[in-house]
């Protein structure tokens, strides 16, 4: 990795010249199709015309990669303790050494291609040289970039299944419904074409008086497109199989807002119909009625069963990326445990405060010596944490009185960095778009323990590296395409933190 690229935590450039150039001469030749009527044929216009194409792949750019034994499942170690006894090593004169007891998870990830394709046609080829010179060399160029913003979102949201939510937010009113005072407990489950999640961590409100009302915000998790509430009741958390589906709150009411239509998501900004972010979360309608107690109850969903893309044979086409795998090996229990560490702010409002942040530093460092060399998160959020930090009078002061300097004065602030309070490292934010809303990533790059033959904490295995092909001419067209085969491997899995379900008003 090249730390220039992340001077001030901003990513530097990714695809030079030479780049655009090698890729045109190695193929000679976003799903979009280019006609005259769409395609960048000739008019009275700058030649060749500057196409703009967005590529902001931090991860992709940092992440190292390595090429594979062309294989259909990687399979790899982690260490998940060291001694778990945590012996102190004493020995009687004579006796024999304590024995060191290690654990290590057996891990696994697909190997999945991605691919992307486009098409020029014949008169958009023949009429379009005024404007781009040789059109099929462009598009086939910019199919690169697509490629890499495609993998950029594998990489951090890419799950086989749906990741688990979330625990909700819950809040309530003492009027307005008929659900009596009591202790309730929710927990929500997300939902795609293919099955159902298991149950989230639960959340706890007391209503008072028999009027009350319970609203229930759900945090989203990437390719789900509905959700299911259930509820249980009691002084202490119920089991599953006592908490129960409402009907009222699921299925079509339950619908994940489609990003396909203006979506607000914080303080009254929207994301257009063309915007990359889905919400953190969204309010399903009011609990009003009292909560069901009997039906189908959580303890039926024994597995996860939503596979998030598949082919007509239901076999997976998605690995796990970063944040999945984070999940799926989180910490669980006390102890020398080498476990992601996966936490939400404490906050029964899901508000999120520093506290949270230095909170599961402090745990990965003391747990596992995890000390993570960058916070991952998206623009959004960003924003939210310099409000926060400025907020809490968390600013360093510079005055510069030189030169022209004197009068200048910049408006506003951004957090760029972040010190890890009990390791002291400064850690530099990447702020990535694809970054699911309301969750950060703490990322490392090494591993603290001395291993020789690997010395990276995340990689990704390729079997083969970026390739483009050009397919047979069909209906007075061009069609080319480029495709990456690999998989995603994380060896440090305490080194890897995420802090998830934000609520994004703080």
């Amino acid at each position: 990795m090249n730390p220039a690229l992340y001077a001030g935590g901003r990513p530097g450039p990714t695809i030079s010249d030479e780049t655009v150039d090698l890729v045109r001469a190695a193929m000679a030749d976003t799903t979009r199709a280019i006609t005259t009527a769409t395609g960048f044929i000739g008019y009275e216009l700058e030649a060749p015309a500057k196409v703009i194409v967005p590529v902001i792949t931090p991860l992709v750019n940092m992440i190292p990669r390595r090429k594979g034994n062309g294989i259909d499942v990687v399979h790899w170690k982690a260490i998940t303790s060291f001694d778990t006894g945590r012996s102190w090593g004493t020995l009687a004169d004579g006796g024999s050494p304590s024995q060191v007891a290690y654990s290590v998870a057996a891990m696994q990830n697909a190997m999945q291609t991605i691919a992307v394709g486009n098409k020029v046609s014949f008169q958009a080829q023949w009429r379009g040289r005024s404007l781009e010179a040789d059109v099929r060399a462009r598009r086939t160029a910019e199919l690169l970039y697509q490629l890499k913003i495609t993998e950029e979102r594998w990489l951090l949201g890419a799950s086989e299944k749906l990741m688990v939510p979330p625990a909700p937010v819950l809040a309530t009113a003492a009027t307005g419904g008929t659900v009596a005072a009591g202790t309730y407990w929710v927990k929500v489950t997300a939902k795609n074409a293919q099955g159902e999640t298991t149950g989230s961590a639960a959340a706890k409100i007391v209503t008072t008086g028999a009027t009350s009302t319970i609203t229930v915000s759900i945090m989203t998790v990437p390719n789900a497109t509905q959700y299911n509430v259930y509820v249980g009741s009691g002084t202490n958390q119920p089991a599953d199989s006592a908490m129960w589906l409402q009907a009222g709150l699921s299925g079509a009411n339950a619908l994940q807002p489609n990003v396909g239509a203006n979506v607000t998501l914080q303080d009254g900004l929207t994301i257009l119909p063309s915007g990359e972010v889905q919400p953190a979360y969204f309010n399903a309608p009011t609990i009003t009625a009292p909560p069901a107690t009997s039906g189908t109850a959580l303890s039926t969903v024994a597995a996860n069963t939503a596979k998030t893309f598949v082919d007509g044979s239901n076999n997976s086409l998605m690995w796990d990326g970063i944040i999945s795998q984070a999940l799926l090996n989180a910490t669980t229990a006390n102890g020398a445990t080498l476990g992601a560490q996966v936490s939400q702010p404490a906050a029964a409002t899901g508000v999120l405060a520093l506290s949270d942040i230095d909170n599961l530093l402090a745990a990965m460092y003391l747990q596992a010596a995890g000390d993570p060399d960058y916070i991952i998160m998206n623009p959004l959020d960003n924003v939210k944490l310099t409000n926060l930090v400025v907020g809490a009078g968390q600013l360093r002061y510079v005055v510069q009185s030189t030169g022209g300097d004197q009068g200048d004065l910049t408006a506003q602030y951004r957090v760029t960095r972040y010190l890890n309070k009990t390791t002291g490292k400064e850690m530099p934010i990447i702020l990535d778009r694809y970054c699911p809303q309301g969750t950060m990533v703490f990322l490392p790059m090494s591993i603290p323990f001395p291993v020789a033959e690997q010395n990276a904490a995340v990689e990704v295995e390729t079997n083969q590296e970026y390739w483009g092909v050009d397919f047979a001419i069909t209906d007075s067209n061009f069609s080319f395409a480029d495709y990456v085969d690999e998989s995603l491997k994380v060896y440090f899995l305490g080194g890897l933190g995420v802090l998830r379900g934000i609520y994004p008003s703080f």
